[in-house]
């Protein structure tokens, strides 16, 4: 176990002893949706979002007590940054195509290559040489970091609970991966593997998460998977994190964790349950739930992603109808062409008020 003075930082409440880190599950969209970051919660300034962060990121991912944004290639971090968690190093500054987060350091995917940085205190920022090449995907635990390769895991760090020790099972065949405080979770042919850490039951599959998974992700000490567009969850449930409400079994498309928390997307809005030690459902009803299409989780906050305000997405140079098409295809409200949403019989600007009042005004 820790016993570096993290230990402080981390033991400061029971709310915060552990989040689900490299849980960011995502809608895919055919052409790059991009959009601004929104955090909801408290603490550590990284419900602060940067202007940078504000448009144009494709992708998010939480740690404990900081956030993970990715924009052009180029990752962004905010939050907590007594690790240097945040500290951007060069080689993140372009050609990034995935990022994740540990408890206190930050992991980022570049050409197959795993790049990692902030706390290393069990050396989950020394990148083994199996991970220098060929890695398709990336999550990260409490104090160890994952990788997939090849339909192979890999994982390096603190070790304590058997988490970085591959199963067998885990050694081909596997599509997905995501990360627990202590413990490690897999997706093989729909199927959820999980190791490590199991005093609560985390890592104890039940027969319903056995085939038809299509997406995983971890909180403290409980295990979130997606089938059939229904939750399911299991695992340590103080908080009913994993009572799932009826609004979560059918219709979600995406999961993530937090603490003591379970956080769904279904249709372009964020669902939350369990914990609320930090208020964070009370505060997401007073911001604006709609246009998500990422979410993510950090110790105190619960991130997403949300469809950016129209602007000239065609390069016409004007906002126009080709900006309502690329707008209407991404969410799949249409088959290819934009729709007559104010019935005027054809494609014009009332089309792009519409969509500019369903998604906020642009800035100026």
């Amino acid at each position: 176990m820790k016993t570096t003075n993290t230990v402080a930082k981390l033991f400061s409440s029971v709310s915060t002893l552990a989040v689900v880190v490299g849980a960011l599950a995502f809608n895919s969209v055919a052409w790059g949706q991009v959009g601004k970051v929104m955090a909801w919660g408290n603490t550590t300034n990284a419900t602060e979002v940067p202007i940078a962060a504000q448009s144009g990121v494709s992708a998010i991912a939480g740690g404990w007590y900081h956030t993970i944004a990715l924009k052009d290639g180029a990752v962004l971090a905010w939050g907590w940054n007594f690790e240097g968690e945040c500290n951007i190093p060069t080689e993140a500054t372009s050609g990034v195509t995935a990022i994740a987060g540990g408890g206190f350091h930050t992991i980022a995917l570049k050409g197959g290559t795993v790049l990692a940085w902030g706390d290393n205190d069990f050396g989950q920022c020394n990148i083994p040489a199996s991970a220098n090449s060929g890695v398709s995907a990336i999550a990260g635990g409490g104090y160890h970091t994952i990788a997939l390769k090849v339909g192979t895991v890999l994982a390096w760090g603190d070790n304590y609970f058997g988490q970085c020790n591959i199963p067998a099972s885990a050694n081909s065949g596997v599509s997905a991966i995501a990360g627990g405080y202590q413990h490690t979770i897999a997706l093989k042919n729909g199927a959820v593997l999980a190791w490590g850490r199991n005093d609560e039951g985390q890592c104890t599959i039940p027969a319903s998460a056995n085939s038809g998974v299509s997406a995983i992700a971890g909180g403290y000490t409980h295990t979130i998977a997606l089938k059939g567009g229904a939750v399911l969850a299991w695992g340590n449930n103080l908080y009913g994190q994993c009572d799932i409400p009826d609004s979560a079994n059918s219709g979600v498309t995406a999961i993530a964790g937090r603490v003591f928390q379970t956080i769904a997307l279904k249709g372009d809005k964020v669902l939350l349950w369990g914990e609320n030690g930090e208020n964070i459902t009370e505060i997401l009803e007073q911001e604006p739930n709609f246009g998500v299409f990422a979410i993510a989780g950090t110790a105190q906050q619960a991130i997403a992603l949300k469809f950016q305000c129209l602007s000239d997405l065609d390069d016409s140079n004007m906002v126009d109808s080709g900006d309502v098409s690329l707008v209407l295809i991404d969410l799949g409200v249409c088959d290819g062409s934009a729709a007559d949403l104010d019935g005027s019989g054809m494609v014009d600007s009332g089309d792009v008020s519409i969509v500019l009042l369903d998604y906020g005004p642009c800035p100026n």
